[in-house]
């Protein structure tokens, strides 16, 4: 009786422990939570909405941008309306021309804005870029306002920031101005979307092997989160790749010309051979920033895959540098724990090749513990006696 109650304690025990291990906690983001404006709207999860007549919003502030979230109830995400920011008694109005009618469950979209003083005006140019998606039923979108754009007085920093659209209808939504022409001062975070602070231009490890759990990755046009990322140097750029099982990161600068959408960007996943490219024109002006998109295949230019990721490319004056990220699970593979991955793209060169572990093995130290926990137990009752007793009643003897 007492060696069914030690092993039976033992048991649940150990099936709390592997259960507080596996069961991943929900998600509660908050407004002042980080967003990365990818397509993945899953990190809107937990903000508070303020609900209109025809669906809801959200809104936050990054730095000199505030990250807008808008959810339909009835129909597709408005481009027109306009989008109204009210900034210290001044309403800019902000639009978007190619905000697709459809959008297929699962996929993501990239639609970019433009600002006026009035509606569907566009003295400020583009101003906003974002993605538009269908996420269980609802047309979604997400976008980032660069409020340098409107040419803000330093004045306006700490100013509430209100926005509204008619055609979502309901009450507006607000944050504040955190700095405006990319002043940092005031707002206690980094937002210079070039490469200030982060890599030196001499990779301090060829073919790096940058094991990558709780990196903290960001894939969000802004590239501080890699400076203490090892680079693999090619003759023509440099990268880094970290991997969390489920996704892939990808950091690339060139010393000369373009970001690369083509090349492709070979992947190695344990043993599966995929190719990733962009057929997105990659040339950006000085001093800018916008989104790009990448198509998967089983060999050069192949889509067989459709769309596997998204990121960022910028000119930051010197150089071309980007970052992406690349779902796996589009690859169908079916486990990527203990995989490893390895990447290169023949137009930064061969010695650019980056290799990153494939996910976590987590599970599998569990059960090592399990057994571990098990042998213990059997020495112990063992010891005391427990066992050869109890051999002894099956037995009859």
């Amino acid at each position: 009786m007492k060696l069914r109650k030690m092993l039976l304690i033992g048991a649940v025990a150990l099936g709390m422990a592997g259960s507080a291990a596996l069961i991943e906690p929900a998600m509660n983001v908050d407004a002042s939570s980080n967003v990365a404006i990818d397509g993945d709207f899953s990190d809107w999860q937990g903000v508070d909405l303020t609900d209109g007549n025809n669906g809801s919003m959200a809104m936050k502030s990054d730095g000199q941008y505030v990250d807008v979230y808008v959810k339909m109830k009835n129909g597709q995400v408005p481009g027109y309306g306009d989008y109204n920011f009210t900034i210290n008694n001044k309403t800019y109005y902000v639009s978007s021309k190619n905000i697709p009618s459809n959008v297929d469950a699962g996929d993501a979209k990239q639609v970019t804005f433009n600002g006026g003083d009035w509606n569907e005006g566009d003295q400020y140019g583009q101003v906003a870029t974002g993605y538009v998606s269908n996420v269980d039923g609802s047309n979604v979108a997400e976008f980032r306002v660069d409020l340098s754009k409107f040419n803000l007085p330093d004045s306006a920093v700490g100013q509430k920031v209100s926005m509204s659209n008619p055609n979502v209808g309901g009450d507006s939504v607000s944050t504040t101005v955190d700095a405006v022409n990319g002043d940092t001062s005031n707002a206690g975070v980094i937002t210079d979307k070039g490469d200030t602070n982060s890599k030196g231009d001499t990779p301090t490890d060829a073919n790096a092997d940058n094991t990558n759990d709780n990196l903290n990755i960001n894939i969000d046009g802004k590239y501080q989160d890699w400076k203490n990322m090892k680079l693999s140097e090619g003759y023509n750029g440099y990268t880094a790749m970290v991997s969390d099982g489920n996704y892939v990161y990808v950091y690339v600068k060139m010393k000369y010309g373009n970001f690369p959408g083509y090349g492709d960007y070979n992947f190695d996943i344990g043993g599966k051979k995929v190719y990733v490219w962009s057929s997105e024109d990659t040339n950006v002006a000085s001093g800018q920033t916008k989104t790009i998109s990448f198509t998967g295949g089983d060999y050069n230019e192949g889509h067989q895959y459709g769309t596997v990721g998204n990121g960022y490319i910028t000119n930051d004056g010197k150089n071309n540098i980007g970052e992406f990220r690349v779902d796996l699970t589009k690859f169908k593979i079916s486990n990527m724990a203990g995989q490893t991955i390895t990447m290169y793209n023949p137009n930064i060169g061969d010695g650019s090749k980056v290799t990153a572990a494939g996910g976590s093995t987590g599970p599998i130290l569990i059960s090592g513990v399990g057994v571990l926990i098990a042998g213990f137990g059997y020495i112990k009752l063992k010891k005391a006696g427990y066992l050869s007793r109890k051999e002894s009643d099956i037995s009859g003897k």
